[in-house]
């Protein structure tokens, strides 16, 4: 029995096959317009799922290639810092050893000294108070949007960051410090024997507010045998003394207790108040219950040793001869600066460290996404030599079946009746 065939066949079949072949035909031009041989999961779900792994690897790749451009701008810019700040440092060191020259240098000179000291303090100032590209304090820990030094109304710096170190992550096993807090920096120097720093009280009254100098050591031991102790110097009611008038006590900060014989003692401004090895002075007109604290320390701050530097300068060189707290004045601060520059230095070799490994990171992952991309691409991109052929061959087929369709429907059982 002959198989019947039916004319629904016969038109449908074919467009079914053209209606593939147009599809087939269309995919391959996709491919060819976006470069890629997957155009869906469908194609090759395990493709697929490698592809987006890949896709992950190198974004996390790239993300870490920004946290290494971000850290090396802040390092550079922190390292520049530094470089400058060395710099100033050994400016005033060599001023110092001039300063300490009795045989050639004059008050007057000694003095010119110390006002280009007072400049050279400024600019330590400045650089210590710098800015990266961001906007932000290089040396406030994580405070970056606070002024780290602060020059005291009543005398003194004060550093008002943190310690906090910000860290980038640069890899998935490495995480690298972007910035050094100023105390680490420039206030936790080791000094060279117990030193003490001034301050006053933020709760001060006086308008204008008084000053305490930096102060000078003037003998050692005494200051030895006083340390760890600190004092406090406290204004009190001018009626406390016959006759009235301004007077202070001197007291140890721990249990309050005055300090030999400095009770309500008459203050004159300006004048010296020397105690326990230490000399310091309180300028202006300071109100009553006002008060100055003196706290003895192991170490010694850039920018207190500056500051004691300038004390001496223009306090202890009026005589021909210098005197002994002079001397000790130059020799404490030549060795405290160079202990500055040793701090200095080592946070510099920290920072030089740290860029290089983040260059050798940086190679590592240049290579690392490299690879990746070669592997998405011989997994996601286009042969575009074989899509172009296989498109030639679809568009070949299409036409030969849209042809054929077409002469074998436009025949009917007449055309073979003879």
């Amino acid at each position: 029995m002959a198989d019947r065939v039916s004319s629904y066949w016969i038109y449908q079949r074919p467009v079914n096959d053209m209606m593939t072949l147009q599809a087939n035909l269309n995919r391959t031009q996709e491919q060819l317009s976006t470069g890629k041989k997957l155009l869906s999961p469908s194609d090759d779900p395990v493709g697929a799922a490698r592809v987006l792994q890949l896709d992950q690897e190198i974004a996390l790749l790239n993300q870490y290639e920004r946290n290494i451009t971000l850290l090396d701008s802040r390092l550079e810019a922190e390292e520049s810092v530094l470089n400058g700040i060395t710099s100033t440092i050994q400016r005033v060191r060599e001023l110092t050893v001039q300063a300490g020259n009795a045989a050639v240098y004059s008050t007057s000179e000694r003095i010119a000294i110390g006002e280009e000291i007072s400049q050279r303090v400024k600019e330590m100032y400045d650089l210590m108070n710098s800015k990266d590209g961001g906007g932000e304090y290089i040396f406030s820990g994580f405070a970056g949007d606070q002024q780290p030094f602060v020059k005291n109304p009543g005398g003194g710096y004060s550093y008002q960051g943190d310690e906090g170190v910000r860290f980038l992550q640069i890899s998935r096993s490495i995480t690298i410090a972007s910035s050094d807090s100023g105390k680490d920096a420039f206030l936790d120097v080791d000094a060279n024997v117990p030193s003490f720093f001034t301050s006053a009280s933020s709760e001060n009254r006086g308008n204008p507010p008084a000053v305490i100098s930096a102060g000078i050591t003037v003998d050692q031991e005494a200051l030895n045998d006083f340390f760890p102790e600190n004092a406090v110097i406290t204004f009190n009611n001018e009626l406390d003394v016959d006759p009235p008038g301004p007077n202070y006590t001197i007291r140890q900060k721990s249990d309050g207790r005055p300090v030999d014989t400095f009770e309500n003692v008459p203050y004159t401004p300006g004048a010296a108040i020397q105690f326990k090895g230490m000399n310091v002075n309180v300028t202006g007109k300071p109100y009553p219950g006002d008060k100055f604290v003196i706290e003895t320390s192991p170490k010694q701050g850039l920018l207190v040793t500056t500051e004691k530097l300038e004390y001496a300068l223009n306090n202890f060189s009026d005589a021909p001869e210098f005197s002994d707290a002079y001397d000790e004045a130059i020799f404490n601060t030549l060795e405290n600066l160079d202990a500055a520059l040793e701090k200095v230095a080592l946070v510099r070799a920290r920072i030089g460290s740290r860029l290089n490994t983040t260059e050798t990171t940086m190679n590592q992952h240049a290579d690392n996404k490299l690879a990746a991309q070669d592997i998405r691409s011989s997994i996601r991109d286009l042969d575009y030599a074989e899509a172009i052929s296989r498109l030639q061959l679809e568009e070949f087929v299409l036409q030969a079946s849209q042809q054929t369709f077409a002469k074998v429907t436009s025949q009917s059982l007449f055309d073979f009746i003879r």
